[in-house]
């Protein structure tokens, strides 16, 4: 009984101090307290409670490690426990530790791991007894873990501590040597592979301890000579201080704000905090700077207005709140305000000019002419300067105030829309404000509009006494149609959408209302329901209230793809004549039906693909779709209107399909009227894509195509960089990131590493700016997103199997290339040691990025307070019950007056 309500004080205690965030010193005076009280409390219970409430969803709360190792310290929890109680399951078999470590908060296991081997390099081990224990619970790791460098580094730890160059030399670990021996040899043979210092010093190890059991003398030969060699000649390669170019962060903010914005704050600021290495002045004036470059860039490039009132908004309405992290970190007489004046004093005149230059007919910069002014206002409403400095720092009168509302607040913004629903059409009439308070605008209207509207769909309702069911179907579409078009323009996922259900209708709809279904597929309920809808369009009966009240509207949307692929079959098979099929589909022109042409058209353009020379197939695609597209003039406005919207959605593979089309049935008439209609819907949809004209011009570049243009590029981004640093006022080159991603999507990653290294090797060869070049190489490895595109997307939503646009999440990333070039360095230096050489120093640069920046993440999600580890178990639910017995029990003196931290 005692043993169970020490327990249950323990688990209490270490919910609410993840809850409370308290820090790692207070964590250990109360559990010092509490294990006064009870200091026969298991080791067990202790490691199962904060691993319990020390994680969400498997990702480790930042306080994880630091409360580990206090309790490692304290005795509390034996150093083989962790390892006991997160033993990995045969689940996780094949995965690999390392997996996660580039995530913003690294796995429980990662963390676990990477605490017991700090410990144990300082010495934590005492006993023999401990050091057996240790080994034989790293046995089934190793074997579910066998590549993991995480791992890795904990066995090197463990076999280099002082207890065990005593222990393993003595009779009696003969026996868990040999067992152990045998994973250390898997674990060896993988690591060879992407580490080879890690692997050589695991294979001294194994060899000074005789750890190697039926090794073979090949085998040890390979240990010995090879794997030294490779890290002699890794050892010979000198590297030099790293050097922060201009064009580093204007790529790497090209990236990240290139089409849909990836601008995630904490990946962000660990690269900047990297880059500059705590010079906060540096870094904050090379970032205005960059954020004003690429606008410049993007005017200069005739790049389409979206994308430059989106970059024109980040520099507003993302990039002071942003500045607002680094301000705290400010103290006299740095500040905030002197940054942004060397900034300014460094921007492209030409491109922001003053408001007397701006009316110069020779000029091209009026159209940016008061972005100078809108980001000093911003700043001013984010309290990063006073508004009197403005005419100061614009060196003219201003034109503009503050906002009359102020700044505004999310959380009053939603209260205020759930309050009032006219207010939502207010703000997003505000959301193209320059004023700085769009961030707050948008992130209300997900929390307070789309979310909602996704679970009105999931758990729609229909009234009892609704009467007529095409009025539901009409405000059924007219809300999907609303979450498609946020959906699709800004291409968001489902954790975006707050979509958590995977068996709910949108998600479901999102993930495969695009793809057709065979008979044999439905259910009996869909089948009646098809029948009814065939029945309904092509025969007599039309489509009348019977048939729709029957059909609820989710369940039409998830069959309308199918209803298309039958009756196009139909039509083929000579069953249904071409105009009749016109006819029925004459019926998706009608308000409550034309939402479910988003689908629909997608379904048609995956199918146009599919056509080739079959001449069966295309004239009864292409008749049908000249019936969706063309819509009459006798159309009134609404439907209109939705017609034109459900074609910004499709238009882009609709506009691929067809030109493809065009091209094999070039005799036909009818494909170009159609692509008349989707044109103009082009360019709504933001995506990192290229489009074919842009693609077709860097293929079209004489000698190599997209090697040449990308090698162009990179040139172009030296000059710049050489020129301006004699000269304060320089225009920023031609840059895309698009060129780069769709060099990687053609050529592969190897090939575009290969272009890349190419270029640093000319610089070595010439002895002129090589750190320029590397600093350039390195963004562009790291650059976001890590992922790459299709050439040509399609619409966010569900990708039919056989789609010429299949999703490419899994394709090489430049850093996984980089690995892989890395493990064959030693090889590739006996044939071009110049490349291997560059190789490795690549690989040192990107990886010493990689691993600091998740040290900084978790650092900062710590600072931040991030993640809720109680999320995901039944502690969520009975939260302010912990917290209170928490207080219960420090009150009553166990806690010896000590207060958990709000």
């Amino acid at each position: 009984m005692a043993q169970d309500q020490a327990a249950s004080q323990w688990r209490t205690l270490i919910k609410a101090c993840f809850l409370r965030r308290v820090p790692s010193d207070q964590f250990a005076d109360l559990v010092q307290a509490l294990k006064a009280d009870h200091p026969t409390l298991s080791s067990e219970i202790s490691t199962q409670a904060l691993f319990d409430a020390g994680h969400q969803n498997g990702l480790a709360d930042p306080r994880l490690a630091g409360y580990l190792e206090v309790l490692l310290d304290s005795n509390i929890i034996e150093i083989d426990s962790p390892l006991a109680i997160l033993q990995p399951s045969i689940q996780q078999h094949g995965v690999t530790l390392d997996e996660v470590e580039g995530a913003a908060r690294p796995h429980v296991q990662t963390v676990m791991v990477q605490s017991l081997a700090k410990k144990i390099a300082a010495g934590i081990i005492e006993e023999n007894r401990e050091l057996f224990i240790i080994l034989h619970r790293l046995v089934p790791w190793i074997n579910y873990y066998p590549s993991s460098m995480t791992l890795g580094f904990l066995v090197s730890a463990t076999l280099g501590c002082f207890v065990a160059q005593r222990a393993l030399l003595s009779a009696k670990a003969k026996k868990i040597k040999a067992s152990f021996g045998q994973s250390l040899t898997l674990l060896i043979n993988n690591l060879s592979q992407v580490n080879i210092q890690l692997a050589n010093t695991l294979a001294y190890w194994q060899k000074h301890y005789q750890l190697h059991d039926e090794l073979s003398a090949e085998s040890m030969d390979l240990l010995n000579n090879v794997e030294l060699e490779a890290l002699s000649f890794q050892e010979g390669i000198i590297d030099n201080m790293p050097v922060n170019s201009r064009s580093g962060l204007y790529i790497y903010l090209n990236a990240a704000l290139s089409e849909r914005p990836l601008f995630d704050d904490m990946t962000v600021m660990s690269y900047l905090n990297m880059r500059y290495k705590g010079e906060i002045a540096s870094l904050t004036t090379e970032l205005i700077l960059a954020s004003f470059d690429i606008l410049a860039n993007a005017m200069y490039r005739n790049e389409p207005s979206h994308t430059i009132t989106r970059l024109r908004s980040f520099l507003v309405n993302k990039l002071p709140n942003f500045l607002s992290n680094y301000a705290v970190m400010m103290f006299p007489p740095l500040s905030i305000e002197t940054c942004i004046s060397q900034a300014l004093l460094r921007i492209d005149p030409a491109a922001f000019p003053s408001f007397s230059q701006m009316f110069d007919p020779l000029g091209k910069g009026g159209v940016l002419s008061e972005a100078r002014q809108e980001f000093l206002f911003a700043c001013a409403l984010h309290q990063l300067i006073p508004e009197g400095s403005i005419e100061g720092l614009l060196g003219d009168v201003p034109m503009q105030s503050l906002p009359a509302g102020g700044r505004y607040a999310r959380n009053e913004l939603v209260a205020q829309c759930t309050s009032n629903p006219a207010r939502i059409e207010e703000l997003i009439g505000e959301l193209e404000n320059m004023e700085g308070n769009a961030g707050e605008i948008a992130g209300a209207m997900i929390e307070a509009l789309l979310q909602p509207l996704c679970g009105i769909l999931d758990n729609w309702q229909e009234q009892e006494d609704q009467g007529e069911s095409q009025p539901v179907y009409d405000e059924f579409g007219s809300i999907l149609l609303l979450v498609l078009m946020i959906w699709h323009r800004f291409d968001l996922d489902e954790v975006a959408h707050g979509i958590l259900d995977p068996n709910s209708f949108t998600a479901q709809y999102f993930r495969s209302a695009s793809r057709s279904r065979h008979i044999q597929e439905l259910t009996e309920r869909e089948s009646e329901l098809l029948g009814g809808w065939v029945r309904g369009l092509f025969e007599t009966e039309g489509i009348n209230d019977e048939l729709m009240s029957a059909c609820k509207p989710a369940e039409f949307n998830l069959l309308v793809t199918t209803l298309f692929d039958q009756s196009i079959r139909a039509c083929q098979a000579g069953v249904l004549a071409v105009e009749t099929l016109k006819g029925g589909f004459e019926y998706f022109l009608a308000s409550f039906l034309l939402p479910s042409l988003a689908a629909g058209l997608v379904w048609f353009a995956n199918r146009i693909w599919e056509t080739k020379d079959s001449s069966d197939l295309i004239d009864s695609l292409m008749p049908a779709l000249h019936t969706l597209l063309l819509r009459p003039s006798s159309m009134s406005p609404d439907p209109s209107a939705m017609h034109s919207a459900v074609l910004a959605i499709v238009a882009e593979p609709l506009d691929a399909a067809l030109t493809h089309a065009q091209r094999v049935h070039s005799l036909r008439v009818d494909i170009s009227p159609m692509l008349d209609v989707v044109k103009p819907h082009m360019q709504k949809h933001r995506h990192r894509a290229a489009a074919l004209q842009e693609l077709e011009t860097w293929a079209s570049t004489p000698k190599r195509g997209l090697e040449t243009a990308l090698k162009s590029m990179i040139h172009a981004l030296m000059r710049w960089n050489i020129a301006s640093a004699n000269s304060t006022d320089m225009s920023p080159p031609s840059y895309t990131h698009r060129l780069l991603l769709r060099t990687l999507q053609i050529l592969g990653a190897n090939a575009t590493l290969n272009i890349l290294t190419d270029e640093i090797m000319a610089q070595m060869e010439s002895g002129d700016y090589v750190d320029m070049t590397f600093d350039i190489v390195v963004t562009m490895i790291l650059a976001p997103p890590q992922q790459q595109q299709p050439v040509i997307p399609p619409p966010a939503f569900a990708q039919h199997s056989s789609s010429p646009y299949p999703h490419q999440h899994n394709r090489l990333t430049l850093r996984e290339a980089l690995h892989t070039q890395f493990a064959e360095a030693n090889e590739l230096s006996k044939t071009d040691t110049a490349r291997a050489s560059v190789v490795v120093r690549l690989y040192r640069r990107v990886e010493a990025f990689c691993t600091a920046a998740a040290t900084m993440n978790a650092d900062a999600g710590d600072v931040l307070g991030m993640g809720d580890p109680t999320a995901g178990g039944d502690a969520a639910a009975d939260i302010d019950d912990v917290i209170k017995q928490t207080e219960d029990f420090l009150g009553s003196g166990a806690g010896k007056g000590m207060m958990l931290m709000g």
